[in-house]
């Protein structure tokens, strides 16, 4: 049910950036009515993962009305002005052959959705999963996702400046986080990271656990703890980016967002220049 959404945009950045200041002023305006518009949620009641965004939506939504609705509803109702709609896409860049990363998007409706979701008006796009994906990691995450596009299109609607300055916001906000401890799956480093090493660079505030440590600590809410994952394609994924983020376990705040190209220089997962950044506030 998914639909193909051509990545043209960074992470975060409203609309088309080539229209510049003006665009961004009407996207302040749009996201103040935010809370008079219905987001319709676009789900397949059969699928695990939609299911687990449907769970989401209905306990952690709360800055707009919202209802469920199918693909074909979706199709019925895309070119209307009074909805948003958050879903799933599975999205490529230009130079990608295929698509390899799904993604929840919310966008605006309108008339430009004639030519696609690719042309819809653009709010927030996260990288969820791979294609492909079956393990249920991404379940995990969700509610923190939900809380992230709230936040953002809150932010956005107080202060324009943060959808001007698109991800780089995300990247920097690790800088006030160095009073708490921080939990990395070690499949998702893209290098051998020696404990003592890491101790040294996170005076000794850093946990290189399993998937499950992770999750625990999404699951629990644990206060003052950020987690790093990532999302890559599966298989040979060359040429195809690798995302990086760190959030908030307990107030799901997104801290940290880089993506990068991968190659056999930079496989995926984070690099070592990620964990050096990230590291910094910890050593202040």
């Amino acid at each position: 049910m998914r639909q193909l959404f051509a990545l043209l945009f960074s992470f975060f950045v409203i609309t088309n950036p080539s229209y510049g200041q003006e665009i961004f002023g009407k996207a302040k305006n749009n996201f103040r009515n935010f809370a008079g518009k219905t987001t319709m949620v676009v789900a397949n009641s059969t699928d695990f993962t939609d299911l687990s965004i449907m769970d989401a939506v209905k306990t952690g939504w709360k800055i707009s009305p919202f209802e469920i609705c199918t693909l074909s509803e979706f199709e019925k109702l895309k070119t209307d002005t009074s909805y948003y709609f958050l879903m799933r896409v599975d999205g490529k860049f230009k130079k990608e052959g295929e698509a390899k990363i799904e993604y929840l998007t919310l966008v605006k409706g309108g008339p430009e959705s004639k030519k696609g979701i690719s042309k819809m008006y653009e709010i927030a796009t996260l990288p969820l999963q791979a294609i492909g994906d079956e393990s249920g990691e991404a379940f995990f995450f969700i509610p923190a996702y939900i809380d992230i596009i709230q936040s953002h299109v809150i932010n956005v609607g107080s202060e324009i400046l943060k959808a001007y300055v698109g991800n780089s916001f995300y990247s920097n906000r690790i800088d006030n986080a160095g009073d708490k401890k921080i939990i990395f799956d070690k499949e998702d480093l893209g290098f051998e990271l020696d404990p003592a090493e890491a101790d040294t660079l996170f005076r000794k505030k850093v946990t290189i656990g399993d998937e499950s440590t992770v999750e625990k600590a999404i699951l629990e809410s644990t206060a003052e703890t950020l987690v790093g994952f990532t999302i890559s394609p599966k298989g040979n994924s060359s040429g195809s980016y690798s995302y990086k983020l760190i959030i908030d376990a307990e107030t799901h705040d997104l801290l940290f967002f880089r993506r990068h190209k991968i190659s056999d220089r930079l496989p995926k997962g984070f690099t070592k220049e990620d964990i050096k950044r990230v590291s910094i506030p910890f050593r202040k």
